[in-house]
């Protein structure tokens, strides 16, 4: 069950939770392919589905998405569907409009087990890019496909971290996050990302 997607450690160099907060990561969910219902942390629930209080609880994946943007929403779903019947890799940027009415930018990556009756579990973090695509408000959402070392490193690490989903050592599941994390702010900062959502 996923409530807080990284606790704080102790007696490590870095503030995790600030690293976290200035990398525009927002939150955590994984994914049952046995129950077919996403888990959300406070911060993915709050974004995409709406409501902070649905964290913790497998929900169905309509409501996991009921923020997603309409205009992106079918887009998004077919992809999930289509990477959750072969397993793999699922990387998605696509708009989510609060109840309120703010549009964000979202970067949801992750990786999902192949076969409806697997019993090992997806995982992903979703990333607040908006800074990143004010200057095109109107652009529409950019898959993001594997393309380099990074992408491809990020898909081994989200490997490791479901191999280790049944052992119970915190600091190795802490290791794990905090590199996903730094995989993520470098590719955030690469060339080729950054003319990807400037360019379409």
């Amino acid at each position: 069950m996923v409530v807080d997607a990284i606790k704080r450690p102790r007696g490590l160099p870095v503030d995790l939770s600030a690293a976290l907060d200035a990398s525009g990561v927002i939150g955590a969910w994984s994914w049952s392919p046995r129950s077919d219902r996403c888990t959300l942390d406070a911060g993915a629930a709050d974004v995409l589905a709406g409501d902070p209080g649905l964290a913790g609880r497998p929900i169905p994946l309509e409501i996991a998405k009921a923020c997603v943007h309409p205009e992106d929403r079918p887009a998004v779903v077919r992809h999930f569907q289509a990477v959750r019947e072969r397993g793999g890799l699922f990387v998605a940027e696509y708009r989510t409009l609060s109840p309120t009415g703010q549009v964000r930018w979202i970067l949801d990556r992750g990786r999902l087990p192949a076969g409806a009756s697997s019993r090992r579990t997806g995982h992903g973090i979703i990333i607040d890019v908006t800074d990143s695509r004010l200057e095109d408000e109107q652009a529409a959402p950019l898959p993001v496909e594997p393309l380099d070392a990074l992408s491809v490193a990020i898909d081994r690490a989200l490997e490791c971290r479901d191999a280790l989903e049944g052992v119970a050592d915190t600091e190795l599941q802490l290791l794990i996050d905090m590199l996903l994390l730094r995989l993520g702010q470098s590719i955030a900062k690469t060339p080729a990302a950054a003319a990807g959502r400037r360019g379409h």
